[in-house]
């Protein structure tokens, strides 16, 4: 029997302990705000992921709250970048404090090859439509561009990029231009992951990379030009995924790459992954592959909390 004095303590001591936020159960705490970060756990009846032979040259996926690596295949393989490059450069601009509503133009200069925005030598437009465009549409002459604008020049706009993915910890990459046409840009997929989480966390760059199209009109002409998203798992309104943010990239010494943020819900924050895929042979497996890697993570780990039942063994 415990005394009414007794009882006013051991309330108390639960009033105390609940205002904490942490429970224990087992080896485990975790806190019970709705802000917490949930340490995802392996799930020991889900075999390994087996990919098919030969379906990618290497791969990874983590945790995007946590930066828990779930899956991982040659992470630190050095591989070309290709327009995954386009992230990187993306930063850079963005840290000159540019007025995104300034117009600024496309010049001849600015053409590289490759995949471009469809406009002519002298077309004006906003800064905001060049870096949709090189974001969304991975137009090479728009991020060509944007190194251009920056006024740092494009030698020192790319030692910028080279400083910026220094600075947060890759040690595999190193830039030659602003596009990723230079086939010696290289990358991993543990590089490109820390990029992409970085460029992904600006909501200046998030938004078009997580937008499937976007129409922009180009001020001397008057002309409208609508850009798709290169990222097939966005466009997909079909498979079941909340994309987030996600950048494609090709070329011939690359094949195709894949950096994507993305839950199976777009509720289900707290599962939220980062998928890389470098060296598909086609667009179609790229998706595929990064699809079945999500699903797989999503299945192969759980994301819940112990609740206070579980805490107390009830």
């Amino acid at each position: 029997m415990i005394c009414r004095s007794d009882k006013i303590t051991w309330c108390l001591l639960v009033t105390c302990f609940l205002a904490s936020g942490v429970f224990v159960n087992g080896a485990d705490a975790a806190p019970t705000s709705q802000s917490q970060v949930i340490q995802p756990r392996r799930v020991t009846n889900v075999a390994d992921y087996r990919a098919k032979e030969n379906s990618f040259a290497s791969a990874l996926v983590l945790d995007a709250k946590t930066k828990k690596v779930l899956f991982s295949f040659k992470p630190t393989k050095a591989w070309p970048a290709a327009s995954l490059t386009k992230l990187t450069g993306a930063m850079v601009f963005l840290d000159q404090g540019f007025n995104w509503n300034k117009i600024v133009s496309i010049k001849k200069q600015d053409e590289v090859g490759g995949g471009r925005l469809r406009v002519n030598s002298g077309a004006t437009m906003s800064i905001k439509d060049v870096v949709y465009s090189s974001l969304i549409g991975s137009a090479n002459n728009a991020a060509t561009a944007l190194a251009r604008i920056s006024g740092l020049g494009t030698k020192n706009f790319v030692s910028a990029m080279n400083s910026k993915v220094k600075a947060l910890g890759c040690v595999n990459t190193v830039f030659y231009d602003a596009s990723g046409m230079n086939e010696n840009n290289m990358t991993s997929a543990s590089d490109i992951a820390k990029i992409a989480l970085a460029a992904f966390s600006k909501p200046e760059l998030r938004r078009p990379a997580a937008t499937a199209s976007y129409t922009f009109k180009v001020r001397n002409t008057g002309e409208l030009h609508t850009i798709k998203n290169t990222n097939g798992l966005l466009v997909d309104e079909n498979n079941g995924l909340y994309v987030t943010g996600g950048k494609t990239g090709y070329l011939e010494e690359s094949k195709n790459n894949l950096v994507v943020r993305l839950r199976p819900s777009q509720k289900d924050v707290n599962r939220e992954l980062l998928v890389v895929v470098f060296g598909a042979e086609t667009k179609t497996s790229l998706f595929d592959v990064a699809a079945d890697l999500a699903r797989w993570s999503w299945s192969a780990y759980d994301w819940s909390t112990p609740t206070v039942a579980k805490a107390y063994g009830n």
